[in-house]
């Protein structure tokens, strides 16, 4: 006897991800960014002449402003030290997209003692939060959204 009642779980819970595979090997119109062998890369070359065109999930979430991470970075240490946070910001996010091609930064804003970051994914705006942490010490806290791939980092010094 076949049960009904079951929910059937998806692989991935992101909108952004198609149900089906990308064909292989496809080409983000937008970025660049070669899907291929199952995964996402950055290529050093020219994407094959093959490759079907697509919009990646990174650049649709860009482009929907829907964003997977928000990072706040505040407090009086950020004034005299704004510069080498950025910077430390933007290392990661390279680290990160080099590996991870759809991790990416969707836009930063930078005041005085305060900036805010949103990211592609979670994971990217966890791993800035650490790393500023590491760097610089202060106070991190983490949220994790249980309904949606989403989280909230707040680091602060003052």
């Amino acid at each position: 006897m076949t049960r009904h009642d079951r929910l059937i779980q998806e692989h991935i819970h992101d909108p952004y991800f198609m149900k089906e595979k990308y064909q292989d090997p496809s080409v983000c119109t937008e970025c660049g960014v070669v899907f291929r062998d199952g995964a996402f890369e950055w290529l050093d070359r020219a994407p094959p002449e093959n490759a079907k065109k697509m919009v990646c999930p990174a650049c649709r979430r860009i482009d929907d402003h829907y964003a997977g991470g928000l990072l706040l970075l505040e407090g009086a240490f950020l004034k005299n030290h704004r510069d080498e946070i950025v910077n430390a910001v933007r290392n990661t996010e390279g680290s990160e997209k080099a590996r991870r091609p759809l991790e990416r930064i969707m836009d930063m804003t930078v005041g005085d003692d305060k900036i805010e970051v949103r990211t592609t994914y979670e994971h990217l705006a966890r791993r800035i939060g650490e790393a500023v942490h590491s760097a610089y010490k202060g106070d991190l806290k983490l949220s994790y959204s249980e309904d949606e791939k989403f989280i909230r980092v707040h680091w602060r010094r003052d």
